[in-house]
């Protein structure tokens, strides 16, 4: 046997609200989407440098000697090194092509490079300070060069928390207000509803059923707008091809997050449409 509502909302109000809520949706697996995206970004972008550093020669009368230390030391059985690349001079001057204007008086000044890729950490660490022993030979860390790169990632982490954060606020703020006024609109119904007994957990209940019915709708069309925009993002990014952000993607545990956050919308949604009416319960005894 169905059980009639107290409370009912007209047309125009239920597609107010279901539109509006489907948007905070979006923005909201939006947002949350490009923290995921860019958290995994970071992380393959730290795990990719970590172990990788490069040797620097300075040129100069000692240039050769240190040449010769530095090899020495990369030869030894307990360097830790899982794979090394010489630059030659001409590789050099190709990267640097922007800087030394055709072969200038600054490609005197080159230093001689060596790409070194290590097993770990610890085997990073002993041989950055055997180098530092060496006069004229500099140890550095890509890591360590790659740093602005993530820290401007973090800093659009931050800023889409923020976001997200607004967002969420928002929809909570707008189903307590609409929750609010169909209150303040049945009034005389919960006057007649306080007279025979009822309580307050079922007035309650009347609206968060409303509430929860155009909020999961919302959540649907939400996150089905909000898919196909991350993917739109994940294939921009892939095709930079170089560079952080070409490592940006959604893990599986990445789209599960995203599902529950459309769910936790629908949940925020019903709970503050409790919270509201309750408190209005309150005040009217």
């Amino acid at each position: 046997m169905k059980t009639p509502l107290v409370f009912s909302f007209i047309k125009e109000q239920k597609v107010f609200l279901t539109l509006l809520m489907s948007l905070l949706t979006f923005l909201s697996v939006l947002g949350l989407g490009l923290v995921i995206s860019l958290s995994t970004a970071i992380t393959r972008w730290n795990a990719e440098w970590s172990l990788m550093a490069t040797v620097q020669i300075t040129p100069g009368a000692t240039a050769n000697s240190a040449a010769d230390s530095v090899r020495k030391i990369l030869d030894g059985a307990d360097s830790g090194v899982a794979a090394r690349h010489e630059i030659s001079e001409s590789d050099a001057k190709r990267i640097l092509r922007p800087w030394l204007q055709d072969g200038g008086v600054l490609a005197q000044y080159i230093p001689k490079m060596t790409e070194i890729k290590f097993k770990d950490r610890a085997g990073m660490n002993a041989m950055a300070e055997k180098i530092k022993s060496v006069p004229g030979a500099r140890f550095v860390r890509h890591n360590d060069a790659m740093q602005r790169s993530a820290d401007i990632g973090r800093r659009i982490i931050f800023l889409s928390v923020f976001v997200l954060l607004l967002v969420l606020g928002a929809a909570a703020a707008c189903v307590s207000y609409i929750t609010r006024n169909i209150t303040l609109i049945h009034k005389r119904e919960l006057e007649i509803l306080n007279l025979i007994g009822a309580h307050d957990s079922f007035v309650a209940a009347q609206l968060m059923f409303i509430i929860a019915r155009i909020c999961a709708t919302a959540a649907i069309i939400g996150f089905a707008a909000g898919v196909p925009a991350l993917l739109i993002i994940s294939g921009i990014s892939a095709g930079m091809k170089v560079g952080m952000f070409s490592q940006m993607a959604i893990p599986f545990f990445g789209w599960v997050m995203l599902f529950l956050l459309a769910g936790g919308i629908i949940a925020l949604s019903v709970w503050t449409a409790r919270r509201t009416v309750i408190d209005i319960l309150k005040e009217a005894q």
